[in-house]
C-alpha cells in the first residue's frame, strides 16, 4: 500500500469502533505485500480495471484501489451477503472511492454489467473453495479482455501453517479444514494441480511462484483459530466431533499468550496468468 492508503488502515485498526472490521483490515494490511508485489509484476498502472474475486470481507480491495488510481476502478465480487456488507463497510471506512463491491456468483456474471472487461482479475483463499477449478478459470477469464491478467494467491494444503515452537494445533486445524474441503466436493490437490487447470482453461502462464508470510502470534493465532471456528458447524454436520472442534480452537488461542516468536499463514501458490 501507499503510505497513504496503509495509514488510513492504521488509523482505523487504531481509532475504528468496529471490532471486527478492524480484525479483518489487519489481516489485510498482513497479506498487502504480497498482493502489491505480483500486482506490481504484472505492470498494474493507474487507470487499470481490476476485479477481486471472492473478495470476501476486504480481500485486496485497498490495494488494488491505491495501485489503479482514481482513474481506475476495482470491484470486488462475492456470493455471500455478509462478506459484501463487510468490504462495503471497509471500502467506506478507507474511503476507496474508486471502488465498488457487487454480491454474486462468480460462474453467472455478466461482464459488461460490472462494467468490464477488466484488465486483471485476482483470487486469494477462492480457488481452494472450488469443485471444478477448469470451469471456475474458465468464468474469470471471460471476465478479462483478451492480454489481460488473471492472478491466484492460494495456499497448498501441504506444508500447513508453522510456528515457532511449533504448535501441534495449527497442523491439526488445518487438516480439518482440507477435510471439509473434500467433502464439499473440493477434489485433493486442487490447489496443486491450479496449472494444469489454468492449461485446459486456455490460459497462459506467466510466472508460477509461491510465499508464506510471518504475522505476529496473537493475530495470527487468532485469525487461525477465527477461520476454523467459522467451519464449526459444517464440520461437526460432516463427522467431527464438536469437543474436537472445540479443543483445536482453545489451543490456538491459547497460543496468543505467549512463548512464540512467530506463526505463519499456509504456504501460497503465486501464480500469473494470462488470457490469449
Amino acid at each position: 500500500m501507499t503510505e497513504a492508503t496503509a495509514g488510513q488502515v492504521q488509523r482505523y485498526i487504531l481509532e475504528g469502533s468496529d471490532e471486527e472490521l478492524r480484525r479483518l483490515l489487519s489481516v489485510s494490511e498482513v497479506t498487502a505485500g504480497a498482493a502489491r508485489r505480483a500486482f506490481g509484476r504484472a505492470g498494474v498502472a493507474p487507470g487499470w480495471a481490476a476485479i477481486d474475486c471472492g473478495c470476501g470481507p476486504i480481500g485486496a480491495l485497498a490495494v488494488l484501489s491505491e495501485m489503479v488510481g482514481p482513474g481506475g476502478r476495482v470491484v470486488g465480487v462475492d456470493a455471500s451477503e455478509l462478506a459484501v456488507t463487510r468490504a462495503r463497510s471497509a471500502a467506506a471506512a478507507l474511503q476507496l472511492g474508486n471502488t465498488e463491491v457487487v454480491a454474486g456468483d462468480i460462474h453467472r456474471l455478466d461482464p459488461a454489467v460490472l462494467g468490464g472487461p477488466f484488465d486483471l482479475a485476482f483470487t486469494r483463499l477462492f480457488l481452494m473453495h472450488q469443485a471444478d477449478p477448469v470451469l471456475t478459470l474458465r468464468a474469470i477469464a471471460r471476465l478479462v479482455r483478451p492480454g489481460g491478467w488473471i492472478i491466484l494467491h492460494e495456499p497448498l494444503r501441504d506444508p500447513p501453517p508453522r510456528s515457532h515452537p511449533q504448535l501441534d494445533a495449527l497442523s491439526v486445524y488445518w487438516g480439518l479444514l482440507h477435510r471439509l474441503l473434500e467433502q464439499a466436493g473440493v477434489p485433493r490437490g486442487a490447489v496443486e494441480g491450479l496449472p494444469f487447470a489454468a492449461r485446459a482453461a486456455g490460459l497462459e502462464t506467466a510466472w508460477t511462484d509461491g510465499f508464506f508470510i510471518l504475522g505476529e502470534p496473537e493475530l495470527s493465532f487468532e485469525v487461525h483459530a477465527s477461520t476454523l471456528a467459522a467451519s464449526r458447524q459444517a464440520a461437526v454436520q460432516g463427522g467431527v466431533a464438536a469437543q474436537t472442534i472445540d479443543d483445536v480452537i482453545s489451543a490456538l488461542r491459547a497460543g496468543k499468550a505467549g512463548g512464540y516468536e512467530w506463526v505463519s499463514t499456509p504456504f501460497f501458490l503465486d501464480l500469473a496468468l494470462r488470457k490469449p
